[in-house]
């Protein structure tokens, strides 16, 4: 029945084929297609009501394969700073200027490399701190859809630790837990994270700043990011940077 009601419905009908053609477009690389389908499911699938029952009915019915890891989760509760305690010391919004998960390797899916990736970590009329954040599918500071919105309720259950809950994930439950493991200076930091999904483990890092591009980051703070990803076995030199310059916000 929801099959049915899917193929009935434009959105649904358009979401199924985009992923269907991840698939086929990524017969020989099976890690690339759960960031390809994501994409899809985010644009044409995004709240769309048929898609989610028929994903529902999938997951229920074990239907779904499990996706390869798409990269090894860094770093623990125990690595992140202490100096930030509340959601409060971290209120406003950040720009993602690096990040881990570029589309290579141990870390196939490129989540750290959407182009305009905006972090607005904002508390709601009604108690509830969220992550409004807006990106585009794409890398290379190159969108190839158009600008995305996701919302996570956040909270920081440890010095440094925000966890995310998504409240619009396809696949639900999504939740990762973002570990700020350096932040010296004001303007920049430093964040590992680790996402987990009923079909996926998946996780990166990224550079966050209140600044669009890293033009005014200070030597110094660079050398201390580069320090601390070494003692993660992370090369500074491997992270793909991205520039904000063009991006809406």
């Amino acid at each position: 029945m929801a099959a049915a009601k899917c193929f009935t419905n434009v959105k649904c009908a358009q979401t199924i084929g985009c992923i269907n053609g991840c698939q086929l477009d990524n017969i020989d690389r099976w890690d690339k297609v759960a960031e390809c389908a994501y994409i899809c499911e985010m644009t044409h699938g995004y709240e769309n009501t048929q898609f989610k029952d028929v994903i529902n009915c999938m997951l229920d019915n074990q239907c779904l394969s499990q996706y390869p890891e798409d990269g090894p989760c860094k770093g623990s509760n125990a690595d992140a700073i202490t100096s930030v305690k509340t959601m409060e010391d971290i209120e406003g919004d950040w720009w993602v200027l690096r990040g881990i998960n570029c589309g290579e390797g141990a870390y196939p899916g490129g989540y750290d490399w959407y182009p305009c990736q905006h972090e607005r970590f904002i508390k709601t009329d009604n108690g509830q701190w969220i992550n409004n954040v807006t990106y585009c599918g794409g890398k290379h500071d190159n969108c190839i859809t158009d600008i995305i919105v996701t919302i996570a309720n956040v909270s920081m259950p440890a010095p440094g630790v925000v966890n995310h809950k998504y409240t619009d994930a396809p696949l639900d439950p999504q939740e990762e837990d973002w570990r700020l493991v350096s932040m010296p200076h004001p303007d920049y930091a430093l964040m590992l994270w680790c996402g987990r999904l009923p079909v996926l483990d998946y996780a990166g890092g990224i550079v966050i700043s209140r600044k669009k591009d890293d033009s005014e980051m200070p030597v110094e703070v660079v050398e201390e990011f580069r320090s601390v990803l070494k003692q993660h076995d992370i090369d500074w030199d491997a992270t793909c940077p991205s520039n904000n310059n063009h991006c809406p916000g």
